[in-house]
């Protein structure tokens, strides 16, 4: 893809913010975590959902990473917003905010909806009328590089290789899924303003390939929910083997493109990371196929369970039990990917990324997808509201007294202003930064200068110092939170 100067680029320093949508889907919660280890400072758009605010949402999912990770890690900055309103949803102050700090935007909100009841409702309101919205709101922030994540389906149903610098062959596409991707990545191509448009294609994205964890249960998920649930109900033989006679019209060996969502999310944020690979598309296919029947025997093999026959893709389905009634009913809308799965060129993935090498999918990575499945109730099992005992961002006064009482206590004689940069790591925090030292001190939300000191520190040692502050008695900020703070602060004055 050729890269496209704006005049009205501007230049930003590396302390520019990565603007995430999607941040609380499957891919999104990955991108996030991946983006903040790669030292990336990073701003989520998101939206309320039932008893969560945005802010709880985001909170949970840092949470669930901290607790898998063993470690505190930073937060993104939340802005409350809708991608189907205009602006974004967000208030003046957050595109304010994201006009002066953010440089760089992932567009990876989508969702995965395969029949839609008019143009304007689900998928495409999101995947297109969303992503018009974006393109709109980037190009107004003067964002300069524009990262989007589509889908391999793009290319809709072909017998040929897909080329990576390919869109628009006249192709058929299977559902509206398919062709609301495929609008939408056209609007992207053809979009203007600016330095670099990057384009990732995933094919079937499935969980995780080492824990087995998802967060979503479409795809490969409902076929193992489905079996989970389907053959504990039938006969065994006399050898204790679970009886699930059923034709599949198919002959097995059908190619799969199945890609582990910590891959792609890893691969995402490496070509995010390498100037050299903007501009181009990305292929997020595997290098090798997995099969229908690897997949089918992994599951029977795990549940104990046999009967499966592969009947030819022109054979008539056979529906005359309840089994295979239950399983043809519930999977009808994948059936158009059933024979076939297209051959995607890998030429840019593998120049750019090719040290990251996608895992096979063998079975024991389908037993541990099964075993997640089982543990998380099959999707039925939902996080709960955080548990956080301070959100700093509500104390932005507190911190501000503190620094003044600070600078007081240094007792530095004329003192120009100065400014400090402050990442609280671990439940509740955030980042900001304390400018006009020496005066009154204003919070602002981010990180705004590389040029100034910069306090990392874990919110379990602020929240008890800023509970025991006292304005009127200085002397009583004792602990670990004060000393940083101070030694911190006096760097800056020097």
């Amino acid at each position: 893809m050729t890269s496209i100067h704006s005049p009205h680029s501007r230049p930003h320093s590396s302390c520019s913010y990565v603007l995430l949508t999607g941040a609380t889907g499957l891919l999104g919660r990955y991108l996030l975590r991946d983006l903040l280890l790669a030292g990336h400072r990073v701003a989520v758009i998101a939206r309320p959902s039932g008893k969560l605010s945005a802010r709880e949402r985001i909170e949970s999912i840092m949470q669930q990473w901290e607790a898998e990770l063993g470690r505190a890690l930073p937060r993104p900055a939340v802005l409350g917003g809708e991608l189907s309103e205009p602006g974004l949803g967000l208030c003046d102050q957050d595109t304010a905010w994201v006009r002066e700090n953010c440089d760089t935007i992932l567009h990876n909100a989508a969702v995965l909806r395969f029949q839609a009841c008019s143009k304007s409702d689900e998928p495409f309101r999101t995947n297109l009328g969303g992503t018009f919205g974006v393109l709109e709101f980037a190009k107004e922030a003067q964002i300069s590089h524009l990262h989007y994540v589509s889908t391999a389906y793009v290319c809709g149903q072909t017998e040929d290789a897909v080329l990576e610098n390919e869109l628009d062959r006249q192709q058929e596409h299977r559902n509206d899924y398919e062709r609301s991707k495929f609008q939408a990545e056209k609007l992207v191509r053809s979009s203007e303003g600016f330095e670099s448009v990057t384009v990732y294609r995933p094919a079937v994205i499935i969980g995780d390939s080492n824990t087995g964890y998802t967060s979503t249960y479409h795809g490969l998920f409902t076929y193992l929910r489905l079996i989970a649930m389907l053959v504990p109900l039938q006969q065994t033989n006399d050898a204790g083997v679970y009886q699930t006679p059923i034709r599949l019209p198919m002959n097995g060996d059908e190619p799969r493109n199945l890609v582990p969502v910590d891959w792609v999310s890893a691969a995402i944020t490496h070509v995010i990371q390498t100037p050299a690979a903007r501009g181009l598309t990305f292929h997020l296919t595997p290098k090798t196929c997995s099969t229908a029947k690897q997949v089918i025997e992994s599951c029977c093999r795990y549940f104990n369970s046999a009967g499966v026959i592969f009947a030819g893709p022109d054979a008539t389905h056979d529906e005359s039990s309840d089994f295979t009634r239950a399983i043809f009913d519930n999977t009808r809308v994948y059936e158009s990917y059933h024979t076939s799965d297209p051959q995607f060129d890998r030429t840019n993935i593998e120049q750019w990324a090719g040290h990251l090498p996608c895992p096979e999918v063998d079975e024991a990575m389908i037993h541990r997808f099964i075993e997640f499945g089982q543990q998380n109730r099959w999707g039925k099992q939902r996080p709960g509201v955080p548990d956080v005992k301070y959100w700093f961002e509500d104390h932005l006064d507190e911190i501000a007294a503190l620094a003044e009482s600070i600078v007081a206590r240094l007792s530095v004689s004329n003192l120009a202003p100065v400014s400090i940069g402050l990442d609280i790591v671990g439940e509740g925090g955030g980042q900001w930064t304390l400018i006009g030292l020496g005066e009154s001190v204003e919070v602002r939300r981010g990180l705004t200068d590389d040029n100034s000191p910069l306090l990392t520190i874990d919110g379990q040692h602020v929240a008890p110092i800023l509970d025991q502050f006292n304005i009127d008695d200085p002397d009583s900020v004792l602990g670990l939170f004060a000393d940083k703070f101070e030694s911190t602060i006096s760097l800056a004055l020097r």
